[in-house]
């Protein structure tokens, strides 16, 4: 299978399917999984640093993504972290990237990231499947959905075996952060609230009814999605854009890479609100162009939504949730505020791009909170 495991694979483009066993295939066994979440996330946020925390767990993709760079690879972005799968002849390059992000994360934001792999192969022998579908968001963003158990059993092996972690043994580590942008405000929802859901169902039929029902109350994708065009702002805040320049400069220089990116998105704002047209982008379509990438909606043993409503549709979804947990058919975590964050890996502006979204104030973290807490009920 080799290192084109990912990129030869067949894909579709109806979200509806993620619930098809027919749609997955057996990932290749000699890629290895990687798993990188930040300890004490929740304290962390309930501290203030959600933004900080986002930014982190973004960071995990982009490194490695640039780590194995001509090698299309795939990714869940978690919140608080990210699942990464490589080849086998990328793994040291991506240990080394995920090292050195660690580094970073305890050095500016002092998030103490674990870092663990384990080889899918290994994860087979121990009875646990790790299944995979490709949907295709845009002809350019193809978002991995997994099934079968795998990776939640990944994230519980790496987290109570720390012979699957690694630790930092390299000061001079150092990872590429090139592509990942923070330039836009927070975004408020189109409706009343945005709401961060995360549901674990004992069957796919739940997962379906469960999405049928959102899809009849709260509309279609395009009704839902967090992200709308006329939402997106820029920011010309350097308070905002120091999280960026955080990453990317140090000492002195960060400050000249700050007014360099807030000068930016002057120039951005001014060829977005007059539709300028470039050589290779047309701004007056890029906010369309970035609602569109956006992973607002996701599957990984687990339904990831992020979503704009009504109070009236979130109460209605809630009683719904409620019922079919009260029959032992799902158990679910609901986070609830008034605006979404995006995190944007941009490597064209009319291309190749994909925009984090989570709730404000915590979302998937604190979705995570009362999923955890009906799992153990």
């Amino acid at each position: 299978m080799g290192e084109t495991f990912w990129k030869d694979l067949a894909s579709f483009d109806d979200f509806s399917q993620s619930f098809s066993p027919e749609c997955y295939h057996p990932f290749a066994s000699d890629w290895y999984l990687f798993i990188a979440d930040i300890q004490g996330s929740t304290q962390a946020i309930q501290k203030g640093a959600y933004k900080d925390v986002n930014l982190v767990g973004s960071l995990c993709i982009i490194a490695v993504l640039n780590a194995c760079k001509g090698i299309e690879i795939p990714f869940v972005f978690g919140g608080d972290g990210a699942s990464i799968l490589v080849p086998a002849s990328c793994f040291e390059q991506s240990k080394d990237a995920l090292l050195a992000t660690k580094k970073r994360a305890l050095e500016e934001f002092k998030m103490h990231l674990r870092v663990g792999a384990i080889r899918v192969e290994a994860l087979q022998s121990k009875g646990f499947a790790l299944n995979v579908a490709k949907y295709k968001v845009t002809p350019d963003y193809h978002q991995a959905l997994f099934q079968g158990g795998g990776m939640s059993a990944a994230d519980r092996i790496i987290k109570e075996d720390s012979h699957y972690c690694f630790e930092l043994d390299n000061d001079d580590l150092q990872a590429d952060f090139t592509g990942l942008e923070c330039r836009w405000q927070d975004i408020y929802s189109h409706k009343d609230e945005t709401i961060s859901l995360l549901v674990y169902a004992r069957e796919n039929e739940t997962y379906t009814k469960v999405l049928d029902f959102i899809t009849h109350h709260c509309g279609e994708l395009a009704q839902r999605r967090p992200v709308q065009p006329h939402t997106l702002i820029t920011t010309f805040s350097p308070f905002q854009l120091y999280h960026e320049a955080k990453v990317k400069a140090k000492g002195l220089a960060r400050f000249s890479f700050l007014f360099k990116i807030w000068l930016l998105n002057i120039i951005g704002w001014c060829l977005m609100r007059f539709n300028i047209q470039t050589d290779d982008t047309q701004w007056g379509k890029y906010r369309t162009q970035v609602s569109l990438t956006t992973d607002s909606e996701k599957f990984d043993d687990i339904l990831r939504m992020t979503c704009s409503v009504t109070k009236e549709q979130r109460e209605q979804l809630e009683a719904f949730l409620n019922a079919l947990h009260a029959k032992d058919e799902l158990a679910y975590g609901l986070h609830v505020t008034n605006r979404a964050l995006m995190t944007c890996l941009v490597f064209e502006r009319m291309g190749a791009q994909v925009h984090f979204i989570d709730g404000a104030d915590g979302g998937y973290a604190m979705a995570a909170v009362g999923l955890k807490a009906q799992l153990k009920a």
